[in-house]
């Protein structure tokens, strides 16, 4: 394993007594428990407030045995990637855990613990991570022996043509006490374990547990059910023999034309964080059925087609080439690129110069990253200052951008609408960014493809798609945002969004606008929001066709004619909300599930091209002659996204009126019947 060290100080501990012995027989290295980081922790009781360090190392005496140990340890808020080494070489890597103190296990390598001064150290690659560490010590016994392990089977299937068939999957085990278990001596090739976590490339996977009460969950991503057992590791059990867990998986979401994509993904081989190397991520790539899987490594041209060759992969997904051209203003993900030429540039403060460069590199699509991350002064939203309502900024931005992160799995974002009205925002201005849902996952057990892009795609085979087609399908909008729900929008049964669509004189929209939201029977309560220009026009519930929880859903929507349109060209944008799923198989950052179309363009006028809000803003006061009077009778013509470019543009305090304006559009929005069909309940 390649690591790269932070540089930073060292905290030497001094050598301890030789083979003290714990209660419980253990050898006791050190009882004292260090603070390593760069912040003080006063809330901490443990240890110092003041950090000691980004490194520590404690050099011990002990007598070398035979076979492997085991090393315990407590630790506390480990949120990166810590790495122990043991003289001189890294053994270990710390499991991430929650605030709470801990104690963690890991196996001591045979031959490792040598007779007389060894030495054990832990040094992170991000020490920007204030954590405790301590209480070591040590077994001669290995795990196998110390926590009596058994051996267990696991096989993942579908049904196929010629009956059941293996598959790659995510394999999650918590034991009685519900916490992700400990899981041992697994198939190395084709797995990719932690804590609780199995990722298998072929369905089958063997590993050791202690005994003990277990659930064990197959899954593969959102669009299959999933698998839930439980499991019983007899003490009884015979030393050799072996438990086996059958799990099968049902598809349960079709997506017939679209690609499951995931524009945002990472390796620790290659962006030097996180913890999956680039054969794990393949495996949790398949595992998840994601089908077009862009690597997208900070500043580096990335490859995954040789590891996902070598393990046998290729049937289940295409690989693209992309970068994460991380910038002093702001990450852009850009593909596809050759993985032999030169990374974009990246250190320049100019978007349009950056830009430019990652057009010259190849790049057919360009999408601005986690737009509101990191939270407070420095997201590239907050750094220049966007106005949600209006679309515009301060300062030198500029756009070129084709899309942007509404949905990135691995951000915290409490208010799932809040990237949506900064979005909404800059269509209302008139910028083409479209939407896209990624993961940006950059470890095993964090979800790939659990935020995603369905692509639109002519290609069938998943493992020959035609990346030019799939990148220019999302920098048009031929796609939809994804996290547990799948969304699309059509016309007359042909897919629809990123388009513009004329209706007929005297009619709103088009007849045979159909929106479908799908979800797997493990996602609940799904809400329906629909948008016209950014303003909600309706919000109701929707239902599985059984009208029970637990059934997949599939909600096929033809949008009545009544409802509070603007009388101007406008957009459309469908969003699906549903519950959080609290379920160990799915770990989810944000509470809630989500899908959304991207947007559909109404002609209103029949004049063969799309106005945005600021247009028909320009436009009706180039007409009214910008007098106090006119002015406030266009805004009580028009919907609150023109009103709001219309009270920018004549500088003057309007502001009044045109919440007005707003706000009984969304009045009449609650109060409308929605007029769906069977598929929609009552109004929220």
């Amino acid at each position: 394993m390649k690591v790269f060290l932070a540089a930073g100080f060292v905290v030497l501990a001094s050598i301890c007594p030789a083979q003290q012995s714990a209660g419980d027989g253990l050898k006791v290295i050190s009882p004292r428990i260090w603070h390593l980081g760069n912040d003080a922790t006063p809330e901490w009781s443990e240890a110092p407030a003041k950090p000691e360090g980004s490194k520590m190392s404690v050099n011990f005496e002990a007598k070398a045995f035979s076979g492997e140990g085991v090393l315990f340890l407590r630790q506390r808020d480990v949120n990166n990637t810590w790495i122990l080494h043991l003289n001189g070489e890294p053994f270990a890597v710390l499991d991430k855990n929650s605030d709470a103190m801990g104690e963690f296990y890991f196996v001591i390598p045979e031959g490792r613990i040598v007779d007389g001064r060894n030495s054990l150290s832990l040094m992170s690659i991000n020490p920007a991570d204030d954590i405790l560490f301590g209480d070591l010590r040590y077994s001669e016994k290995s795990i196998r022996e110390h926590f009596n392990l058994r051996p267990v089977a696991f096989q993942v299937s579908k049904q196929g043509e010629a009956g059941r068939e293996d598959m790659p999957a995510r394999i999650t085990v918590v034991d009685a006490t519900g916490a992700l278990a400990k899981m041992f001596y697994a198939d190395a090739e084709h797995v990719a374990v932690r804590p609780g976590v199995l990722y298998t490339g072929t369905g089958h996977a063997k590993v050791e547990l202690p005994v003990g009460e277990y659930t064990v969950y197959a899954s593969r991503g959102m669009e299959w059910s999933r698998a839930k057992v439980a499991l019983h590791v007899d003490d009884a059990q015979g030393k050799g023999e072996q438990a086996l867990v059958e799990l099968h998986l049902v598809h349960e979401v079709d997506t017939p034309g679209y690609i499951a994509a995931d524009t945002h993904i990472h390796t620790l081989t290659h962006s030097g964080h996180g913890d999956a190397s680039v054969e794990e991520r393949q495996l949790t790539l398949a595992g998840e059925g994601v089908e077009l899987a862009i690597a997208t490594d900070h500043n580096h041209n990335i490859d995954y087609a040789p590891a996902q060759a070598k393990l046998g992969l290729r049937s289940y997904y295409t690989t693209v080439v992309g970068n994460e051209v991380t910038t002093p203003i702001g990450h852009f993900n850009a593909f596809p690129l050759d993985p032999k030429a030169a990374v974009p540039p990246h250190e320049s403060r100019d978007l349009t110069e950056l830009l430019a460069g990652m057009r010259a590199s190849g790049a057919r699509t360009i999408i601005l990253n986690h737009p509101r991350w990191p939270e407070g002064d420095k997201a590239p939203f907050a750094t220049i200052g966007l106005d949600s309502r209006t679309g515009f900024w301060k300062g030198p931005w500029a756009s070129g951008y084709d899309a942007m992160e509404l949905v990135n799995s691995d951000t915290k974002e409490e208010d799932p609408l809040q990237l949506y009205r900064d979005w909404f925002s800059l269509l209302n201005r008139g910028l083409k960014v479209m939407s896209v849902g990624a993961s940006d996952s950059h470890e095993v057990g964090i979800v790939v493809g659990q935020g995603r892009t369905y692509v639109r795609s002519v290609v069938d085979d998943v493992s020959a798609l035609d990346v030019d087609e799939c990148s220019n399908n999302i920098a048009r909008g031929h796609s939809s945002v994804s996290m547990g729900i799948f969304a699309e929008a059509t016309l007359n049964g042909e897919p629809i969004m990123g388009e513009m669509v004329t209706p007929e004189p005297g009619y709103p929209i088009p007849e045979g606008l159909e929106f479908r939201f799908a979800a797997p029977s493990w996602v609940h309560s799904k809400r329906l929001i629909l948008f016209a220009n950014g303003q909600q026009i309706l919000a109701c519930h929707l239902r599985v066709p059984s009208g029970e929880e637990g059934s997949p859903m599939d909600a096929r929507i033809q949008l009545d004619t009544g409802l509070a349109y603007p009388d101007h060209d406008f957009w459309l944008v469908a969003v699906a909300l549903g519950d959080k799923v609290t379920e160990p198989f799915w770990p989810l950052r944000n509470d809630y599930t989500l899908a959304s179309t991207n947007p559909i363009f109404v002609d209103v006028d029949g004049d063969g091209k799309f106005s945005c809000a600021l247009e028909i803003a320009e436009q009706g006061l180039a007409e009214s002659g910008m007098a106090d009077a006119d002015v406030l009778e266009l805004l009580s013509k028009v919907d609150g996204a023109v009103a709001a470019q219309i009270m920018r543009l004549v500088g003057q305090d309007y502001r009044k009126q045109a919440e007005v304006r707003i706000h009984d559009l969304e009045r009449e929005a609650v109060n409308k019947e929605p007029g769906l069909g069977d598929w929609v309940g009552e109004q929220d």
